[in-house]
């Protein structure tokens, strides 16, 4: 039987997708950034750079994580 991925794990598994393959090195950022952009690279790394803060950041508003608490059975 197989289990179906809950909205949580399609949310972050997308996040971390878009960040694994939709965004260029910093090489290609480097080289493209002029013509892609019409800004130097430097700025183009630190845009991509808040993107992919604010991506994750997205991905998990209203998470909270169930931590054991201390001093307690494991």
């Amino acid at each position: 039987m197989s289990k179906e991925s809950t909205p949580l794990e399609v949310r972050l598994y997308d996040a971390l997708r878009t960040i694994a393959k939709g965004y260029q090195s910093p090489t290609q950022l480097h080289r493209n950034a002029e013509r892609e952009f019409g800004c130097d690279g430097a700025e183009a790394i630190e845009m991509a750079y808040e993107n992919i803060q604010q991506l994750a950041a997205n991905a998990i508003r209203g998470v909270r994580l169930r931590r054991p608490k201390a001093g307690g059975a494991a």
